[in-house]
C-alpha cells in the first residue's frame, strides 16, 4: 500500500468507509466480542515483600479530567535527534490538523540532569516550544535514570538509587513547564500550554525499563515521592503511573507494598497491545476490573500506548498494513466511547524512519517520515472527528468484573 499522498476524493472516500467500519466494529465490541489472543507482556511484574511504610502519602487523588483528550506518541520525533526545527514543526502541524490535542514524549532525565543538580532544559524546551507552537498539550514521561542516580551502574533503564533525587527532578520539571512555569515566562511569543498531567516512568512492570526486575514496593515510593514534588508546585496536577503492560500483576502488588496508596493515585496508565481492536478493549476491561477489585473504581485510566507494526510479518504487534488503518479508526472510536473511564489516549506512534525492514520499532508510524498523508493517518482523524462528537455508550466495563 502506497505510504505517499492521496487525492481529495480519495481521501473523502476512505474516511467515509472508516465510519462505516468503526460503526461495525463497535456494534461487535459492545455485544461481546471474544477476546482474541493477547500479546505476552515484556516481563511480569513480580511479587513484592512489603515495603518501607514511611514515605507520606500527599493528597487525595483528583477526579477525572473535565473531559477526554487524544492524540499520538511523539517521541521518535525529539528522541532520535535526526530531524531539523523545521521538519519537526511541520509533522506536529500535520498531528495537530488530525485534530489530535495532546502528544506524549520523554521528558528524559538523564538529558536533562547529566549532574547533580545541574540542569540543562535545552532538550526539553525544545520539546515544550515545538509542541506550543503547534497548539498541543505535552504529555512528558519522567524519565530514565543518569548514569549518576542509576541504582545499576551504566543502565539509565533502572531505577533511581534514591527516590528523592528523581523527585526533585520532578518538582524542577513541573515548575518550569507547569501552569506559571519559568519556561513560559521566558516565551511571551508562545501560547502556553503548561503541562498538567504527569507520567512516572514508562512501564516499570517490564523488565526491559525497569532493571533488572520490576518492583512494587521500589516503584510505590518513587511515584509518591515524585507526586508530591509535583504538587508542591502545581496541586492541580495529575500524576499517574507510567504505562503498565501487566496491571493485573503489578497494580494490587503496589496496593499490596503501600497502605493506603491507592485513594492517592490520580489515574493509571497502561499500555494494551491487543492484536485486535476488541484485543486492546479486552485489556482495557482488565485493568478496570482490577482497579474495581482493588476499590479503586473511581481511579482514572490512561491509554498512552497501543498500536500495531506493519514490519515485519510474525512479529509481536505485527498487522498487515491494508489492516491497519480500520483498527486504528475502530479502537479509537471504542475507547472514546467504551464505559471504562479513559481519560486520554495516545496512539504509539506518530512517526518511525521506516528504515530498517527487520526492526519492528521503526514501523509503528503512521504518519509517513517525509510528509504527506497515508491512510492511517486519515483513519486517524477520522477517528477523532467521530471521538470528539456525541454518540451512543458502548457497554464494556459495566459489570464485567
Amino acid at each position: 500500500m502506497s505510504r505517499g499522498r492521496r487525492s481529495p476524493r480519495a481521501k473523502s472516500a476512505l474516511a467515509a468507509a472508516l465510519v462505516a467500519l468503526v460503526v461495525l466494529a463497535g456494534v461487535i465490541i459492545a455485544t461481546g466480542a471474544s477476546r482474541a489472543p493477547r500479546r505476552p507482556p515484556p516481563a511480569a511484574a513480580q511479587p513484592v515483600p512489603l515495603g518501607p511504610q514511611s514515605a507520606p502519602l500527599g493528597p487525595p487523588a483528583l477526579g477525572a479530567p473535565p473531559a477526554p483528550a487524544f492524540g499520538a506518541n511523539v517521541n521518535r520525533l525529539f528522541n532520535d535527534r535526526a530531524y531539523s526545527p523545521r521538519q519537526i514543526a511541520a509533522q506536529l502541524a500535520a498531528l495537530r490538523r488530525t485534530g489530535a490535542t495532546i502528544a506524549r514524549s520523554d521528558a528524559l532525565w538523564e538529558v536533562a540532569e547529566p549532574r547533580p543538580g545541574a540542569y540543562d532544559w535545552t532538550f526539553d524546551d525544545q520539546i515544550a516550544a515545538a509542541l506550543a507552537a503547534s497548539g498541543l498539550r505535552w504529555l512528558p514521561i519522567i524519565d530514565y535514570s543518569p548514569a549518576w542516580a542509576s541504582s545499576v551502574p551504566g543502565q539509565e533503564h533502572a531505577p533511581p538509587r534514591s527516590a528523592a533525587d528523581y523527585a526533585a527532578f520532578a518538582g524542577a520539571f513541573a515548575a518550569r513547564y507547569g501552569p506559571g512555569g519559568a519556561f513560559w515566562r521566558s516565551r511571551p511569543d508562545l501560547t502556553a500550554k503548561p503541562v498538567d498531567t504527569y507520567e512516572i516512568w514508562n512501564e516499570p512492570d517490564n523488565g526491559a525499563f525497569w532493571r533488572p526486575r520490576p518492583d512494587a514496593a521500589r516503584y510505590d515510593a518513587m511515584y509518591l515521592a515524585a507526586r508530591t514534588a509535583i504538587k508542591e508546585v502545581d496541586s492541580q496536577a495529575r500524576v499517574v503511573v507510567g504505562g503498565l503492560t501487566a496491571p493485573s500483576t503489578f497494580l494490587p502488588a503496589m496496593v499490596a507494598a503501600r497502605a493506603g496508596i491507592g485513594a492517592h493515585i490520580d489515574g493509571v496508565a497502561i499500555h494494551p497491545y491487543g492484536p485486535t481492536p476488541a484485543g486492546v478493549l479486552a485489556d482495557v476491561r482488565d485493568a478496570r476490573n482490577v482497579l474495581a477489585r482493588l476499590g479503586l473504581t473511581r481511579t482514572t485510566l490512561y491509554v498512552t500506548e497501543f498500536g500495531w507494526s506493519t514490519r515485519p510479518p510474525g512479529t509481536i504487534a505485527y498487522l498487515p498494513e491494508r489492516l491497519r488503518p480500520s483498527f486504528i479508526a475502530a479502537t479509537l472510536v471504542a475507547l472514546a466511547r467504551a464505559d471504562c473511564g479513559v481519560a486520554a489516549t495516545t496512539i504509539y506512534t506518530w512517526l518511525t524512519p521506516e528504515r530498517r525492514r527487520s526492526d519492528r520499532d521503526d514501523w509503528f508510524g503512521i504518519q509517513p517520515p517525509r510528509g504527506g498523508t497515508s491512510p492511517d493517518v486519515i483513519a486517524f482523524a477520522a477517528a477523532l472527528k467521530i471521538a470528539s462528537s456525541p454518540g451512543p455508550p458502548l457497554r464494556v466495563c459495566a459489570g464485567s468484573s
